[in-house]
């Protein structure tokens, strides 16, 4: 009940994206055609064609699933929104500086909870 914004979502997005699913722990990976990359709502996991199947990238994402079995109803504000923001504004600034994506708090601490381990 604690999770249910995002579990909310995550379950209307299940319904609208009716790709391949699999389970991956207690959490729900859905296919999504395209190249945008992969989000986490919840127990709802969403990838793109490239990610989908590729073993890190769903372990981060649920390490990003932890977060919001931690956080509860903050996980949207706290990790949510501004790994969006990450994601969506940042490209040029991290190019630029050589910083890896995955520097940012909500993606390191993803990383650790999925057990991800990067090269440096």
């Amino acid at each position: 009940m604690l999770e249910f914004p995002q579990n909310l979502i995550g379950f209307v997005g299940t319904l609208i994206f009716r790709g391949e699913r699999y389970q991956y722990k207690d959490a729900t990976i859905t296919h999504v055609k395209g190249s945008w990359g992969a989000v986490t709502l919840g127990k709802y996991i969403f990838a793109d064609d490239a990610y989908f199947r590729d073993e890190q990238t769903i372990q981060h994402e649920y390490g990003h699933r932890l977060q919001s079995r931690k956080l509860s109803v903050l996980y949207l504000l706290v990790v949510g929104l501004p790994s969006l923001i990450w994601a969506g504004c940042f490209e040029k600034w991290r190019r630029k500086r050589g910083v890896s994506y995955y520097w940012f708090y909500t993606e390191r601490w993803a990383d650790k909870l999925g057990g991800v381990v990067r090269k440096p």
